[in-house]
């Protein structure tokens, strides 16, 4: 599955900043997270990205300080038990 991120909507986030109850949420290993403008299946809507790293986070927003063509994430392969 192809997923475009059109922008940055808030973020890099800390997980330790994340309210308790959200925090079954958090993938293992995630210390960041970035609420993206996502289109997902056509559909476009707010949905959170995970990040090990703070600087592989800002580069995600750096990128759309420059550009306006969507990131492009390709999922095919991936399993979340990886």
């Amino acid at each position: 599955m192809e997923i475009k991120i059109w922008g940055v909507v808030e973020g890099p986030i800390s997980v330790q900043d994340f309210p308790e109850q959200e925090e079954d949420e958090i993938p293992v290993g995630s210390n960041y997270v970035l609420v993206c403008k996502a289109e997902i299946d056509g559909v476009i809507e707010d949905d959170n990205f995970w990040f090990e790293d703070l600087n592989d986070a800002y580069e995600w927003k750096k990128y759309f300080s420059k550009n306006i063509e969507p990131l492009v994430v390709d999922t095919s392969g991936y399993n979340e038990y990886n």
